[in-house]
C-alpha cells in the first residue's frame, strides 16, 4: 500500500516545534541533513534498535510510534580508542620497566582525561579486566580501533564511530560542554537514522529484521563486543534521552522494499558480521534515493517516478553520461517541485487561507501560513498573501536542513551511485562496492544477467540495458547501441569482481558468493 490519498500521521507532540517550518518534514519526514552520511544513518538506526528492538513498539493505524530512547555515552571507551595519546608511547618506551608501564600510563592518561582530577583514577576498572598488563590493553584497543568506519575523515574524537557488531560498540554523536558535561549532538546524527528505523518498524517484516539485527549486529556475545565491554566503565552508565523522529505515513511500499533488502543481507551467513555494515549502508542509501523520488512523484502527481539512468562505462559514452547527468538533476528538481506543489495544494484546501486570499488579508494569510506550515516571519506580513506564500516556498527550497534538493547529491556520491569529474559534473554511476551490495541484496540463486538487470529496474528504477530503457521511455534519450555498450560494461565489471560467469555466447550468469544456491 502506498501513501497516496492517505492522511499523514500526526507528529509526536512538540517534536517539530524547533523546526523553522514544516514542509519537507510533512513530505518525507523529520529529518535528513547533508552532514549525516549514509553510514551514520545505519549507525543511528542500530543505536535505536539497541534501545527499542524493531517490532516491539508498533505504530497504530492512525498513531505514530511515540517513545524516548537512551543513547549511551561510553565516554571512557571512546577516549581510549580515539583520544588517548599515551598508551602506545608508554608501551613501546624501552626506558620504562615493564612492571612500571601500567602505572606510568595510568598517571598520564588520567591527567589527559581530567586535568583537575585531584588524584582520582578514572580508569581503575581496567586494572582487574586486563590484570594490569599494558600489552593486553594495547592489543584490545588496536583490535577495536580497527573497526572504525570512515577513517579518512579527521573528525573530533566524540564524533568517531565503530562498525557495530554488538551493543557495547555503539558510539553515538556527542559534544563536550562546560565542566566536562556531555550531551547528544545532532551534527552527524541528524534524525535520518530514526526515519530508517521507523520505515523498518512499519514494514511487514519488522520482527524478522529485528531478530536478525539482534543476532548479527547487536549480539552481546560477539568477540569484538566483548572487547568493547571490557573497555567500558560498567559503573559509569551515563546516557542521553531523546525522542523518536517523525515519518509522515503509516504505509509505503518503500518500507517493505527496505526491509527485504536488510533481510537479504543479514541472512548471508557466509558474510562475516564485521563485513555486513558496508553493504547495508549502501543499499539503505539506494532505498532512500528511491523513497525520496517516490514521495516527490506522489506530491507532484507525476505519471511515473524519475528513473535512474546508470552509466556503467565511467563516462566513456558522452551521450549516455550527459543523459545520466540530466536525470540526476531531474531527481533534484523533482524535490523542488514537490515542495512547491505541497505548499500550494495544502494552502488551496484550507478555508482560512482561501478567505485571506479573497479579502487580501495579509495578517490572516500570515496566520494561516504559520498554522499550516509552522512558518513565521515578521517581514512577510508586509507582503500580499500570494507573495507571502511565494516567500515560504522560496525559503523552503533554499533552507539548509532537511532540504532534499541539497541532500541528494552527497547522498548518491557517498553510497557509490554517482561519479564526479572536474569540468563535467556529477552523474549517476556505480562503484564496485555498490555493485556488490546490489548482488548481496537481490541475488538469492544463480540468475541470468539480463534477469538481474531487469530486477534492478523493477525494484529501484535503475536503467542499465536497452530493454529497461525502452520500458522507461517512449523514446529513449540515446541510441540502443549506447545501452547495449552500457550493459556490456556492467557485465565486464561484474566479471572482474567474480560475480558473473559467461557460459555461452548468449548467457551470462550472476552468482552471489555469500549465498548457497540451495538456500
Amino acid at each position: 500500500m502506498n501513501d497516496a490519498n492517505v492522511d499523514p500521521l500526526p507528529a509526536p507532540e512538540n517534536l517539530l516545534d524547533g523546526a523553522d517550518m514544516r514542509v519537507q518534514e510533512s513530505i518525507h519526514g523529520h529529518r535528513f541533513i547533508q552532514e549525516q552520511e549514509p553510514f551514520m544513518l545505519v549507525l543511528e538506526t542500530l543505536a535505536i534498535c539497541a534501545a527499542k528492538p524493531l517490532g516491539t513498539i508498533p505504530p497504530g493505524d492512525t498513531t505514530h510510534e511515540a517513545f524516548h530512547y537512551e543513547l549511551p555515552h561510553r565516554r571512557k571507551m571512546r577516549f581510549l580508542l580515539f583520544q588517548d595519546r599515551h598508551l602506545e608511547k608508554v608501551a613501546s618506551d624501552e626506558t620504562i620497566h615493564d612492571q612500571a608501564k601500567w602505572e606510568e600510563w595510568k598517571s598520564r592518561v588520567n591527567d589527559q582525561y581530567d586535568p583537575t582530577r585531584d588524584g582520582q583514577d578514572h580508569f581503575s576498572y581496567l586494572d582487574h579486566v586486563f590484570d594490569r598488563r599494558i600489552d593486553a590493553l594495547v592489543q584490545a584497543v588496536r583490535l577495536l580501533r580497527s573497526m572504525e568506519v570512515d577513517v579518512l575523515h579527521n573528525r573530533r574524537w566524540t564524533s568517531r564511530f565503530l562498525a557495530v557488531t554488538g551493543p557495547d560498540m555503539i558510539c553515538t554523536d556527542m559534544r563536550e560542554g562546560p565542566n566536562r558535561s556531555w550531551s547528544g549532538d545532532r551534527r552527524f546524527f541528524g534524525r535520518g537514522g530514526e526515519l530508517i528505523y521507523l520505515m523498518l518498524n512499519r514494514s511487514s517484516k519488522a520482527a524478522d529484521v529485528g531478530k536478525l539485527i539482534q543476532k548479527r549486529l547487536l549480539n552481546p556475545d560477539d568477540p569484538k563486543n566483548a572487547i568493547a565491554k571490557a573497555l567500558c566503565d560498567q559503573v559509569d552508565q551515563k546516557a542521553s534521552s531523546t525522542h523518536i523522529g517523525y515519518l509522515p505515513y503509516r504505509h509505503n511500499a518503500a518500507y517493505d522494499r527496505l526491509a527485504d533488502d536488510w533481510l537479504a543481507i543479514l541472512n548471508l551467513d557466509r558474510l562475516p558480521n564485521g563485513h555486513l555494515f558496508e553493504p547495508l549502508f549502501r543499499i539503505t542509501g539506494l532505498n532512500l534515493v528511491v523513497y525520496l523520488a517516490e514521495r516527490a512523484c506522489t506530491e507532484t502527481g507525476a505519471k511515473k517516478v524519475e528513473p535512474i539512468v546508470l552509466d556503467c562505462t565511467n563516462g566513456a559514452d558522452k551521450q549516455l553520461r550527459q543523459t545520466s547527468k540530466e536525470h540526476l538533476n531531474r531527481h533534484r528538481q523533482a524535490a523542488h517541485r514537490a515542495v512547491q506543489d505541497y505548499v500550494e495544494n495544502r494552502a488551496a484546501k484550507d478555508e482560512g487561507w482561501r478567505t485571506a486570499i479573497e479579502q487580501n488579508d495579509r495578517v490572516g494569510a500570515a496566520r494561516a501560513i504559520q498554522r499550516l506550515f509552522g512558518f513565521r516571519s515578521n517581514d512577510t506580513q508586509l507582503l500580499s498573501p500570494d507573495e507571502q506564500l511565494k516567500t515560504l516556498i522560496q525559503q523552503a527550497k533554499t533552507r539548509d536542513k532537511n532540504n532534499i534538493y541539497k541532500y541528494l547529491l552527497p547522498l548518491v556520491k557517498n553510497i557509490g551511485l554517482a561519479t564526479s569529474r572536474q569540468r563535467v559534473g556529477t552523474w549517476f554511476g556505480v562503484d564496485d562496492a555498490m555493485i556488490f551490495a546490489l548482488v548481496m541484496a537481490n541475488v538469492t540463486r544463480t540468475v541470468e544477467l539480463r534477469e538481474f538487470v531487469a530486477l534492478l529496474y523493477d525494484r529501484y528504477g535503475l536503467i542499465i540495458g536497452p530493454v529497461e530503457a525502452r520500458k522507461a521511455f517512449e523514446r529513449p534519450p540515446v541510441g540502443v547501441q549506447s545501452f547495449e555498450a552500457n550493459l556490456a560494461a556492467f557485465e565486464s565489471r561484474m566479471t572482474r569482481l567474480s560475480l558473473t560467469q559467461r557460459l555461452s555466447d548468449d548467457c551470462a550468469f550472476v552468482t552471489n558468493p555469500y549465498r548457497n544456491d540451495h538456500e
